[in-house]
C-alpha cells in the first residue's frame, strides 16, 4: 500500500499554501520530482530470472517491458532449469554460470543501476535468433513449368508437310553466299635505329710557355764540340774537352779525310789546358789529351811515324783565361 501511495506522489503536485490573515505572508509551494518515463515494450519477451534480492523496481520494469520475470533467492529455489536471462548478486554468479549456463541461458551480474541492467537484458535478447531453432512452414511452392519452345521433340516422327506434284518443277534452294571477313591487317612495329651522336672531343689543352730567365744561375757547362777549322789545302783544326777529361767525344772524320789525301804530310799534334789546377797537373793532362787524338788518328789508318805529340799545359793560352776553349788538341802541320 505504501509503494502506491509513493507513485501517487511522484505524479501529483501537492500545493500548501498559508492562510491570507499569517502575519509573515510567506507562501509555501511543494512540487514532487518529474514524472518517470514509461517503461518500453521488448520486441522479444523471454524468461528472466532475478537472483539474490534485487530492487522491486527492477522486477516491475522488466514486467512493464513484457518479460516473464522470476524471483528466486538461489539458483535450488528457481522454478525452471533454463532462463533466457539470469541477473544475480556479485556473489552467485559462479553458481548462476554453473546451473544455467550450460542451458543456454545469458547470466549477468546485477550492476544497481535499475535503467543499466534494462538496457543490458535488451541488448543481451537482441542478439540471440527469434526461434532459431524452429522450421518453417512452406507456404507455398511453384510447380515445375514444362518448357514451351525448347528446341523440336526427337521422339516425334517427322512429318510430310506438303508433297511435290508430279507436274511440279522443283525449286532449287536459294545458296546464300558465305560472307569472308576480312582478316585484320598486322602492322609490323617500325624498328627505328638512332645513330648514336658522336662524342664530343676534348678540347686541346694548351701547352704551356716555356719560362725565359734573362741570367741562367748554375747551369752546367756544355761539352764543347769539336771546330775543325781546316782552310782549302790545310789540317789546322782544334778538338775540345770538359774539365778534368782526357778523352773527347768530337769526331776526328775530317782531320783522317785530310790525312789520307795527303800520306806524305807530318803533323804535330799539341795538348793544352786551361789555368784551373796546377801547373803539373796541367801539363801531365794536356799531355794524355794530345796522345788520345793521335791513338784515334792510327787506330784510322794514319801512320805513326807522321804524327808527333808534344804538351804545352797551360803555358799557351789562345783564348781568355775563362774560355773553356783553352781546354783543347790542335793538329799543325810541321
Amino acid at each position: 500500500m505504501n509503494l502506491k501511495i509513493v507513485g501517487l506522489l511522484t505524479v501529483l503536485a501537492i500545493e500548501a499554501q498559508a492562510p491570507a490573515a499569517d502575519a509573515c505572508g510567506v507562501k509555501l509551494t511543494i512540487k514532487s520530482s518529474a514524472p518517470r518515463k514509461a517503461v518500453a515494450r521488448t520486441s522479444n519477451p523471454s524468461e528472466v530470472l532475478l537472483l539474490g534480492t534485487p530492487p522491486q523496481r527492477l522486477q516491475r520494469d522488466l514486467s512493464a517491458a513484457g518479460h516473464h520475470v522470476e524471483v528466486a533467492s538461489t539458483p535450488a529455489t528457481a522454478k525452471r532449469k533454463s532462463y533466457a536471462i539470469v541477473i544475480a548478486d556479485a556473489g552467485q554468479q559462479d553458481a548462476a554460470r554453473s546451473n544455467f549456463g550450460p542451458g543456454g541461458a545469458v547470466v549477468m551480474v546485477r550492476s544497481g543501476d535499475v535503467v543499466a541492467d534494462l538496457r543490458s537484458v535488451e541488448s543481451s535478447i537482441a542478439r540471440k535468433p527469434v526461434r532459431a531453432d524452429e522450421s518453417r512452414d512452406v507456404i507455398a511452392a511453384r510447380e515445375a513449368r514444362r518448357p514451351i519452345a525448347a528446341g523440336p521433340d526427337r521422339d516425334a516422327k517427322n512429318k510430310i508437310v506438303a508433297a511435290r506434284d508430279p507436274g511440279e518443277t522443283a525449286v532449287e534452294p536459294t545458296v546464300v553466299p558465305k560472307v569472308v571477313e576480312p582478316k585484320p591487317k598486322v602492322v609490323e612495329p617500325k624498328v627505328v635505329v638512332t645513330e648514336p651522336k658522336p662524342e664530343p672531343k676534348p678540347e686541346p689543352k694548351p701547352e704551356p710557355k716555356p719560362i725565359v730567365v734573362d741570367k741562367p744561375v748554375d747551369v752546367p757547362e756544355p761539352k764543347p764540340k769539336v771546330v775543325a777549322k781546316a782552310p782549302a789545302g790545310s789540317i789546322d783544326g782544334e778538338v775540345y774537352f770538359t774539365v778534368g777529361n782526357a778523352e773527347a767525344s768530337a769526331s776526328l772524320a775530317k782531320a783522317v779525310q785530310w790525312l789520307t789525301a795527303n800520306p806524305t804530310t807530318q803533323v804535330i799534334i799539341e795538348g793544352h789546358a786551361d789555368p784551373t789546377g796546377t801547373p803539373d797537373g796541367n801539363m801531365a793532362l794536356a799531355q794524355k789529351r794530345a796522345e788520345w787524338v793521335r791513338d784515334h788518328l792510327v787506330s784510322a789508318g794514319v801512320d805513326a811515324s807522321r804524327l808527333e805529340v808534344i804538351s804545352y799545359g797551360d803555358t799557351r793560352l789562345k783564348y781568355p783565361a775563362a774560355d773553356h776553349r783553352n781546354r783543347r788538341v790542335a793538329i799543325v802541320r810541321k
